[in-house]
């Protein structure tokens, strides 16, 4: 914990989710006031960074979105946050969004959009609720216990596909038996085990002593329909911390077995039975999941899943046995678009980490959806609260330079740049919709000294490349006057922008901002007049992964209609939001080049208007174009100006995060090690930097991660608070990892 003598300030640079938890747990603890002043400095008109969302008051306050948010059922750490958040901002019963179980609500339909034969295919599952409420004490499976739940789920599948028979429990028993002779006879052979060529070879013969001691077997492959009961009973006996008990290789032998049994029984099918291929994949991915886990030793209490980030996922799951077009499968694929890893990787740890919380993790529902914009259900929030507490926030300041002290220990002075003056010297910046506090999409220019230049100028604030030309006089904050403490929250991205002579000092901090990977990404929100039934869809809304890029993640969320402010008659029937990465095909270039913003947003379109033509026919085929099936028939958007064809597009909303303050922070392999905690810089004292690039208990990109950084930021500032669900400590080892 860092400590100073007396009172201490501390600047906090950005709004974003990271720093907003910084805040509030540094506020949060009793006495705080007496220890802490806290200023907050953000560009433009409105909290949020890459989750920032505006409403529209010029159409029918519709919310506009950076992209598409949903928490997921094992973010412990950010739904914690919101409840101790949303107990504090006391709204009223019958006030929107009232308490935090009415701004999230659990969603379980999901869709793996699979390419079959030239044909798209919906993988469809309705994830079961499962106990606890997300936030709450309970902890997650150990690897183990992973291993015992997928093993469950084999059997499940192997049911599922009429190939599960009746337990054998002489054969059971005697095969356990031998494994466990077999393990006391030879104690010092528990490293070879993880080979693969000798746990073959040594569970054969346990194998043939089964056979030759229960006379109604006839050989090795009468075995086979038992092997995944033995393989439940063996691995109950597991001792799960010990690394050298070799029976986490024979269970690893047994469900390989099972998966080449299965294989055997269905190959000749498989491309014409969408259920017997869904079925293989799911057993061949949990088999190869299973060994990789044995062979890496990630079966324990606490498994340490960054060792092996250095490798790929697809590239680890085929190491230990899968097909590659496993690796590539429907769930896979949506996995990868998760995190925004299309036409890249993602470090193996982090997958599967990732995968099995979000799969055998969550709590309620799979996936929890937000009951209005993110800025309202979130940032909103954070801001009533935290200005009650005594926070001061700086909206229209932008962070251009931090000066290092001649030596290179202390942020010296923080230069930033005063956007416009505000009248009376204060900002207001939330609006009222439906008697919800939210933000606009715009500033509100009343309040601004030459609001009305502002407005007709065009000019985006929070445009990183902007041709407006700063109305205020520059501030320059003096470390020992105006702070004690530094927060850096502006994303990494903005690093080589902002922070180059911290990079210059720190050699850590270098690394960090050089070698983490950040991707633009792209959205689009399109109002339909037909409802999701209209679309195509029956039942309950889904969320689509894996489909064609460049949209390939798609969520009916026709729910936040009516947080909208239609008009009686012209309500939309359906609401669709679709984002993808978006590829750079240029550097990021320098604040002075303000032609990159118009560029991007060309690319935006562009991809936006050929996925329409050429991919939303399948996915919504009702709202086909008659005369061309893959496009869309340009009728079926709202567009409150009535006009024809392609332009009804330009009423719907598209965006791209180009700011390098609003980029995606990925996973690639390799890159882990960079990683650093939000106290580690290399040497400069006075400085913490906050989110989602931090070293933390999920490594990727998304809310949880930032909640974690900025509870692990106002710890290292005050100690509080004392644990971070979900976090892990980086462990340095002969891997090179974090």
């Amino acid at each position: 914990m860092i400590t100073t003598k007396g009172k201490k300030r501390v600047a906090i640079l950005g709004g974003g989710v990271s720093s907003m938890t910084t805040a509030f747990y540094l506020s949060s603890y009793p006495g705080w006031k007496d220890e802490w002043e806290i200023d907050v400095y953000q560009m433009g008109w409105r909290l949020g960074g890459k989750g920032a969302s505006g409403r529209n008051a010029a159409h029918h306050q519709r919310i506009e979105e950076h992209g598409l948010h949903i928490f997921l059922g094992f973010y412990d750490s950010a739904f914690r946050t919101m409840q101790a958040l949303y107990g504090e901002l006391a709204r009223s019963p019958g006030e929107p969004l009232a308490t935090w179980d009415q701004a999230w609500k659990p969603a379980d339909y999901v869709a793996f959009m699979e390419q079959v034969k030239g044909e798209w295919k919906a993988w469809e599952v309705n994830f079961p609720r499962r106990p606890g409420t997300p936030g709450d004490d309970s902890q997650p499976l150990s690897g183990w216990g992973y291993v015992q739940t997928m093993l469950s789920w084999i059997a499940e599948w192997l049911q599922q596909l009429g190939l599960l028979v009746v337990e054998d429990s002489e054969i059971i028993e005697r095969l356990v038996g031998e494994v466990d002779t077999t393990r006391r006879a030879h104690p010092g052979i528990s490293g070879e085990w993880r080979v693969k060529e000798v746990v073959r070879g040594i569970f054969a013969g346990v194998l043939q002593r089964v056979v030759d001691g229960i006379s109604y077997v006839a050989s090795l492959t009468d075995l086979d329909n038992q092997l995944i009961h033995a393989a439940v009973r063996l691995a109950a006996t597991v001792d799960a911390a010990d690394d050298s008990d070799t029976r986490h290789s024979a269970v690893g032998e047994l469900v390989r077995r099972v998966r080449d049994w299965v294989w055997n029984r269905v190959a000749g099918a498989i491309d014409e039975n969408d259920e017997l291929r869904r079925v293989f994949t799911l057993i061949d991915l949990t088999t190869a999941a299973i060994n990789g886990m044995i062979h890496d030793d990630l079966v324990g209490e606490n498994p340490y899943w960054f060792r092996i980030d250095d490798q790929s996922f697809r590239s680890w799951i085929m190491k230990h046995g899968a097909t590659e077009r496993t690796a590539h499968c429907g769930p896979i694929e949506a996995a990868y678009a998760l995190a925004f890893g299309e036409k890249t990787e993602l470090g193996a740890g982090t997958a599967m980490h990732g995968i099995l919380l979000l799969i055998c993790g969550y709590k309620g529902g799979i996936f929890w959806e937000m009951q209005a914009g993110m800025g309202d259900t979130i940032f909103a929030p954070y801001y009533e609260v935290l200005r009650r507490r005594g926070v001061r926030f700086h909206y229209f300041h932008r962070v251009d330079r931090l000066e290092m002290s001649a030596d290179g220990t202390r942020v010296a002075k923080i230069h930033i740049g005063r956007q416009v003056e505000t009248k009376g010297g204060t900002y207001q910046p939330l609006v009222t919709v439906k008697d919800l506090p939210c933000w606009p999409s715009t500033p509100l220019y009343d309040q601004i000294v030459d609001g009305a230049d502002l407005e007709k100028s065009g000019c985006d604030l929070e445009d990183w490349w902007t041709t407006w030309v700063d109305r205020g006089p520059p501030l320059v904050l003096e470390d020992g006057a105006d702070y004690d403490m530094v927060v850096l929250g502006t994303a990494v991205a903005t690093f080589p922008y902002i922070a180059s002579e911290v990079m210059d000092r720190s050699l850590p901090f270098k690394l960090m901002a050089e070698q983490i990977v950040t991707t633009q990404t792209q959205a689009m929100q399109l109002w339909f007049k037909p409802s999701l039934a209209g679309l195509g869809w029956e039942g309950v809304p889904p969320i689509v992964g894996a489909y064609a890029l460049w949209m390939d993640t798609w969520a009916d969320l026709s729910h936040l209609l009516d947080r909208e402010d239609w008009p009686d008659g012209k309500r939309p029937g359906n609401l669709a939001y679709l984002v993808s990465r978006m590829l750079d095909d240029e550097p990021m270039p320098p604040r002075s080049d303000h032609g990159y913003t118009a560029r991007q947003h060309a690319r935006v379109r562009a991809f936006a208007l050929e996925w329409l033509a050429k991919e939303a026919g399948a996915l919504w085929p009702p709202a086909a174009d008659k005369h061309d099936p893959r496009a869309l028939n340009w009728w079926f958007l709202v567009d409150p100006l009535e006009r024809d064809g392609a332009a009804r597009f330009e009423a719907q909303f598209i965006r791209g995060t180009l700011n390098p303050s609003e980029r995606y922070v990925l996973s690639e392999p390799g890159t882990t090690k960079y990683r650093l905690r939000p106290d580690e810089t290399g040497g400069v004292v006075n400085l913490i930097h906050v989110g989602d690039h931090t070293f933390t208990g999920v490594n990727a990109g998304c809310v949880e991660a930032a909640v974690q950084s900025g509870m692990a930021g106002a710890k290292a500032l005050c100690g509080f608070p004392k644990e971070i669900p979900g976090d892990i400590e980086p462990r340095p080892g002969p891997w090179g990892d974090r």
